[in-house]
Parts: C-alpha cells; sequence; structure tokens
C-alpha cells in the first residue's frame, strides 16, 4: 500500500535539545503515523498535503499522564471538600451510569483535551461494572475523537473505606456509603486479560495495569497485577500518600512493612521501572530516594492536590532526589480542566517557592515531564514526547499571533507561564489532523453539547439525591478528617500558617 505523506512547512520545531527559547525553523514530513524526517527545506515532493506552519510553533504533543473520565459530568459540582470526603459523592455518580453517558463523559473529556493540545491520556477509569460492553463504548468513543488513550481500568479488592482513617469509628451506615464489595481478584485481572485480547495495543490504543491504591489492595492482588505487567510489557498506575491520613494508615497498618506503602509495594516485587504513583503529597524523603533506586516514577497532581486541600508535594525533594516525573491533571471535579498547560505551570510555581535560591529555568525542565517523562510513565519512551525521526507524529501547532506571543521572547516559558490554550490551532495525533484552525474534525461539538444537556437532567437529579442520602455522614466524616490531623508525623504539607 502507498504510504500517506504530509509535509508541516515553515513552522518553528520546539527541540527538548535544541534553542528551547526560539527554535529553529524546520520542516516536518510525515509518513503515515510516524515522523519521517525534520530538517531545513525538505523537498515536498510525493507529498500528499503540505501544511503551512508559517507564524505557528510546533511542539510535541502534551501528555496527560493521570486522568479519570468517570467523572467528567460532575464538574463544578465540588468546592472545599477534602478527598474523603469528596469521595462519598464522587464514588457513587461514576457507577453504573447508563451507556449513553459512559459515552459522552469519555468525548467531553477527550474534546476539551484536545482544544488544550493533550495527544494522550492515561485514563486511571472507575469502570463500573467492569464489562465488554462498558468497555467497548469507552473505546469506542476515544477512537471516535482519535486522541490516544493509555486505557487503565482500575481493580480493587479491599472497599473504598481504606481509604478513610479509624474508619471503625464511623457508624455502620456510613461505612456502607464506602464499603461497596468488589468483585473477586480472579474475575478482576481475567477480565483485564481479556480485554487485552479483545482490543490488542495498537494506533491510538494502549493498556497500563491500575490497581487502585496499595491500601485498597491485598498483597494478592498487587502480585497479579505486577505479573500481568511483566507478560504484557505495560507500565503500573497507582495512587499513593495522596492525604495525611493515607500516611497514618501506613504507618499504623502496614507495621510489618516498615510502616511504608512504598515498603509493600516493594515487598510484593511492585516496585520497579514499570511502577507509577500518582500524587505522592505525603511522602517521605527515604521512601522518594527509594524510588529513586528502583527506577519508579511519581506523577505530580498538584491542581487535583491543592483543591482537595491534600496539599503541597515535596518537589524540591523529589527534584533533588533524581527520581523520574510526569503530570496528571487528574479527574473533571478534582481539578476541574484538562489542561496540562495549568499543571505546568503549577509545577514551576511550586517547585520555585520550595527553594529560596535561585537556580535554572524550570520551563524547559517542565516542559521535557509533560511529554517524554509522561511517555516513559506509559512504557512509551522513544515513540513519544519528541520530535524525532521515528516517533509517533503527535503535534499541536501554537498559533504565535495569540497575544500570548506578544512579544515573543521565549517559547518554552511562554508555553507555560503564558499560554492557556487558547493559542493551541491545529492537532496532530497519530499523523491526523484532528483539530485544524480551531476546529475539532473528530467530533461534532454541537451534536455533544445538545446530548449532555439531555443527560443532565438525570444526571443531576441522581446527584442531587446522592447529596441528600451522605447528608448525615458528613459530621462523622469531618470528625475522621480531624483526627488525622492530630498525630505529629514530622511532614508540613500545607502552607499559609504561621505555626
Amino acid at each position: 500500500m502507498t504510504s500517506k505523506r504530509t509535509l508541516i512547512r515553515g513552522g518553528q520545531v520546539y527541540d527538548h535539545e535544541g534553542d528551547v527559547h526560539k527554535p529553529a525553523l524546520a520542516d516536518i514530513l510525515i509518513e503515515d503515523d510516524k515522523i519521517h524526517s525534520v530538517g531545513a527545506n525538505l523537498a515536498p515532493e510525493g507529498a500528499h498535503e503540505v501544511i503551512d506552519a508559517s507564524g505557528r510553533l510546533v511542539v510535541p504533543g502534551l501528555i496527560n499522564a493521570h486522568y479519570h473520565s468517570h467523572d467528567v459530568l460532575c464538574r463544578g459540582l465540588f468546592e472545599e471538600l477534602p478527598l474523603e470526603m469528596w469521595l462519598l459523592y464522587t464514588l457513587p455518580m461514576g457507577a453504573d451510569r447508563s451507556k449513553d453517558e459512559v459515552r459522552a463523559r469519555t468525548l467531553v473529556g477527550a474534546l476539551e483535551s484536545l482544544r488544550c493540545g493533550i495527544t494522550t491520556v492515561q485514563d486511571m477509569l472507575g469502570l463500573s461494572p467492569l464489562t465488554d460492553e462498558q468497555t467497548d463504548i469507552v473505546i469506542a468513543a476515544y477512537r471516535e475523537a482519535g486522541i490516544r488513550v493509555v486505557f487503565s481500568p482500575m481493580v480493587w479488592d479491599v472497599p473504598p473505606i481504606a481509604m478513610v482513617r479509624h474508619k471503625d469509628s464511623l457508624p455502620p451506615a456510613v461505612q456502607e456509603m464506602l464499603g461497596n464489595k468488589p468483585r473477586s481478584i480472579r474475575d478482576q485481572l481475567d477480565y483485564l486479560e481479556h480485554q487485552f485480547k479483545r482490543h490488542p495495543a495498537g494506533g491510538t490504543l494502549h493498556w497500563a495495569i491500575a490497581p487502585f491504591a496499595p491500601q485498597r489492595c491485598t498483597p494478592k492482588m498487587l502480585q497479579g497485577c505486577g505479573e500481568l505487567a511483566d507478560k504484557y510489557d505495560l507500565a503500573v498506575y497507582t495512587h499513593v500518600y495522596e492525604t495525611r491520613g493515607q500516611a497514618l494508615i501506613a504507618r499504623e497498618l502496614f507495621a510489618d512493612h516498615q510502616g511504608s506503602l512504598i515498603s509493600y509495594m516493594d515487598d510484593v516485587g511492585l516496585l520497579g521501572p514499570r511502577l507509577n504513583i500518582v500524587h505522592s503529597v505525603w511522602i517521605s524523603r527515604q521512601e522518594i530516594d527509594r524510588m529513586a533506586a528502583a527506577d519508579a516514577g511519581i506523577v505530580l497532581n498538584q491542581l487535583s492536590n491543592f483543591k482537595l486541600k491534600s496539599g503541597i508535594a515535596p518537589v524540591f525533594d523529589m527534584r533533588q532526589a533524581g527520581v523520574r516525573l510526569g503530570l496528571g491533571c487528574d479527574n473533571c471535579s478534582g481539578s476541574d480542566v484538562q489542561s496540562v498547560f495549568q499543571a505546568m505551570k503549577m509545577f514551576c510555581l511550586t517547585a520555585a517557592v520550595s527553594e529560596p535560591e535561585p537556580g535554572p529555568g524550570l520551563a524547559h525542565e517542565v516542559l521535557r515531564h509533560a511529554t517524554i517523562g509522561n511517555a516513559r510513565t506509559a512504557g512509551l519512551a522513544g515513540r513519544l514526547g519528541a520530535i524525532r525521526p521515528g516517533y509517533k507524529a503527535d503535534l499541536i501547532l501554537i498559533d504565535l499571533n495569540d497575544v500570548a506571543y506578544l512579544p515573543y521572547n521565549s517559547a518554552a516559558r511562554q508555553l507555560v507561564y503564558t499560554e492557556a490554550g487558547r493559542g493551541v490551532e491545529s492537532v496532530m495525533v497519530d499523523g491526523r489532523m484532528v483539530v485544524k484552525d480551531r476546529v475539532v474534525k473528530s467530533i461534532d461539538e454541537d451534536a455533544l453539547r445538545r446530548e449532555v444537556v439531555g443527560l443532565m437532567r438525570h444526571f443531576i437529579a441522581d446527584y442531587d439525591a446522592v447529596v441528600k442520602s451522605r447528608k448525615a455522614a458528613l459530621p462523622h466524616m469531618l470528625d475522621a478528617h480531624r483526627r488525622a490531623w492530630e498525630p505529629d508525623i514530622g511532614m508540613h504539607r500545607f502552607i499559609g500558617r504561621a505555626r
């Protein structure tokens, strides 16, 4: 078959190893889904399409290394809730939804991502129920949108109540709200393996393994996840140390593992290059060093950590230890927006106030985390994250005529500190232009908007019922939350207080 060739001509091509402030003008020749060559004045002969990129900055597609599509329709419903209380509402609102709702929420998240220059999402999906039909709907929606996905349905065999310290002190009715019973370990792992075979990785579909969190998985579950990851050469993502309470749970309930969730994962054989722990707000420096030594990764989600009152991850210690880092945007109800631009700016600002001494610029560093680093989290190093021959043709074209680049002094700094997504003009995924001249070609936005408006009538009615049913639980959850702040654990992750 004849290969399709596309020539992107005359743009400023961002090169991680080149001039990150004023990238050189270059052409990019794309053959099917991969970059064939990058250079000046490439011959257009044989090109099926020539795209004029003059006045444009061509950047590697941004990658969101942590996201949950199951609560997209909860955007804007929550504020001023700590994580454990937030779970009271989000868990039921993501489970057992209609087929139309599952499809629509997947498309809405993909649409927003593409408009913000995200070409790959790692969807750590709380899929309920775990069925072929539900899986097919999600994968079909991602293919329809044209975005790349690292699909990671979550598995667990310990109920969500394990996220709450002193859970036994809660009334039985409150425990029941966070105590749904999972399917068996074997059923869940068999489900994953079955889906890998039904929908083999290829094109824009990739897979990863996602045990929800170590405290929500028995050793047998974690070992089974590790075996699947080894068998299919997949990355592993899991939530670790998101809250202060989780650090206390580790010390009190995992004493046989040195009071450490990192030791627990090491003891079951999961700590290694495949592993990515998400959040890591309340991780200790010793544990960070162990992560770095094992070549395990940390995916920061500072936007949601701030909003859900979890605290500030120890970015200075992570950078000093040399642990590999990635960035995520998290839930639409937790951070409200799928924007790696916002995540990059937040990283730089928190890193800046972690160290009073002047240092090297952070913008170029965080652009690597958001592209090459995030690709590495998914086991896709050398395939995504850079504009180089042999890499997948996942690119974004930024309009340098946007006021964010007036004046235009630095590509890296203005992408990170100034760009809000408004300058994203065109987006290519896997060699296919899915956004062109700010029009999404793969999704009928008006039709999707009408569909969501119709679905929200039932969704909000269900949400109102959940809020009403949870009202009696709030005083008990607040008490449990406050008790998590009583012991001195030798770590401080909040700002703005004199004490």
